[in-house]
């Protein structure tokens, strides 16, 4: 039989990644921004101190496994900037999965197209209010961790 990529995937989900591994994927990725998320970056940058209050992170990791490209901790809200790859049937399956394991962390997960990025800027900026206020109203308690 023979196993698909996502497959393996599913399979190792059981093992956290190496945590210092994680750290440095992140920081070479702050460092390695994509043009989409660089010109979100300057959007999210405008709107720290106006519809969107609160500081955000690049690249950062959560949950423990995953790294999100925007996080916003006060409101437990990450963003990813989803380029063309993201429409393969095994990347959307996988961007599922990654949603519902950060969903199940308490953190709610807004995506948003290269095209919206670069496209119209009024649309793009409500989608991203909508998120955050939406994060704001409901708050996401973090999960218990067990006792090992």
């Amino acid at each position: 039989m023979n196993d698909s990529p996502m497959d393996d995937r599913l399979r190792r989900g059981g093992t956290p990644p190496d945590p210092e591994a994680l750290q440095r994927v992140a920081g070479e990725r702050r460092e390695h921004p994509t043009r989409a998320e660089r010109a979100l970056a300057a959007i999210l940058s405008e709107l720290n101190a106006g519809a969107l209050d609160g500081r955000f992170r690049r690249e950062w990791v959560c949950g423990g496994r995953w790294i999100v490209d925007f996080y916003f901790p006060e409101v437990r809200l990450a963003i990813e900037v989803d380029g063309g790859y993201h429409r393969s049937t095994l990347q959307r399956s996988w961007d599922l999965f990654k949603e519902s394991a950060l969903e199940s962390e308490g953190i709610a997960l807004l995506r948003v197209t290269n095209d919206e990025v670069f496209g119209g800027r009024e649309r793009l900026l409500g989608k991203l209010r909508q998120a955050w206020r939406a994060a704001r109203r409901n708050p996401r308690p973090t999960r218990p961790r067990s006792a090992s």
